[in-house]
């Protein structure tokens, strides 16, 4: 049995990063890992995301971490996550430590581990770290880990082009795998995620309003919360409904239709595969190496391109409009999903812990 840490900046919120966190925590769990999930800050809305977890579980500090606009709270709040974290790591037998976000990382370098062997995982895509400048981040954190894990296999190669050569491909699993499909009967589009800039649930709202009179039988329904909500709830769009976020994703995919995913910034979206894995068809922008791997244009999915609500509008049109193509692309994304499943990931991870 050996020790695995995983940390992460916060283990108590919706985000991609701390689902595919307790997802893997559980799986290697089960596989006899002693696992420890560590969060660094309490999320402002905390869930619970696992009550039933046999795991180990710590938040290393009880509030959230103050903006940034407030650098001394800011330094003392790091000061105390670098004390828990420096009296955990030092109870535990050191085995393997894998920083799923690169401030996780910057914050184990503050603290004594070199008798942990680290792996840095990064939860976008090579092209997000660019553009959005993590990138250097990425390059001077990373830099003395044993590996690197991206989402996908091009997003390793061009890490490895930029100096890591250690970096590889490791995707998300997803985390259910649900035995009754969507029956295909519910006329619903939904976008399932957070309502912000980044992921452009505005340009959604102007693809519905161009095809919604077309198909009056669908309905749009937006789950989730953001800076973005309020404004999309403001707008009078036709059968459209803004919910809250949702501890249980599978029962709103599987009430659901199609698929929305109209990103402008993604890495290996875990909505987009959920829903593949409950034979539910998507329309969704090519924003990243991790989209491009899950949607076949055309067999598993439309791909449409990224900012252009036009172009998204036609493919929820294409979509709407053709009950057969629904059929067709449901099967083949769940066909496709099944490669994701958490045992056939967990295999993958052992084959890396074990060529440690």
């Amino acid at each position: 049995m050996s020790t695995i840490v995983l940390m992460v900046n916060s283990i108590t919120e919706l985000g991609g990063a701390a689902r595919v966190a307790h997802t893997l925590a559980g799986g290697f769990t089960e596989r006899g890992h002693r696992v420890v999930l560590i969060g660094l800050e309490r999320a402002h809305e905390p869930r619970d995301l696992d009550p039933q977890a046999r795991y180990a579980r710590a938040t290393l500090l009880d509030h959230p971490l103050p903006p940034a606009a407030q650098e001394e709270a800011r330094a003392e709040a790091e000061a105390v996550i670098g004390d828990a974290l420096r009296r955990l790591l030092a109870s535990l037998e050191p085995g393997v430590i894998i920083t799923t976000q690169v401030w996780c990382k910057e914050m184990l370098d503050r603290v004594p581990h070199a008798e942990w062997t680290v792996i840095g995982q990064y939860h976008s895509s090579f092209e997000a770290a660019v553009h959005s400048g993590d990138i250097d981040r990425l390059l001077a954190s990373y830099a003395d880990t044993r590996f690197v894990t991206m989402l996908t296999q091009a997003d390793a190669l061009a890490m490895r082009d930029r100096g890591l050569a250690r970096s590889v491909a490791m995707p998300n699993p997803v985390a259910f795998w649900p035995q009754v499909l969507a029956s295909g009967d519910d006329r619903v589009v939904t976008y399932l995620g957070r309502l912000s800039p980044e992921k452009a649930p505005d340009l959604l709202a102007e693809a519905w309003h161009l095809v919604a009179a077309r198909h009056p039988e669908w309905r749009l329904q937006f789950v989730g919360s953001g800076p973005m909500a309020d404004a999309i709830a403001g707008r009078e769009l036709p059968r459209c409904e803004v919910l809250p976020p949702t501890d249980d994703p599978a029962d709103v995919l599987l009430h659901s239709g199609v698929l929305a995913l109209p990103s402008l910034v993604e890495g290996f979206p875990l909505s987009l595969l959920e829903a593949m894995a409950c034979g539910v068809p998507a329309v969704a922008a090519d924003s990243s190496a991790g989209v491009r791997a899950l949607v076949e244009d055309g067999r598993t999915g439309i791909l449409t391109v990224r900012g252009d609500e036009q172009d998204l509008a036609e493919g929820l049109d294409r979509l709407l409009g053709d009950a057969d193509l629904r059929r067709s692309m449901a099967a083949h994304a769940r066909s496709q999903a099944r490669g994701y499943r958490l045992p056939v990931v967990l295999d993958r991870w052992e084959d890396l812990l074990a060529s440690l």
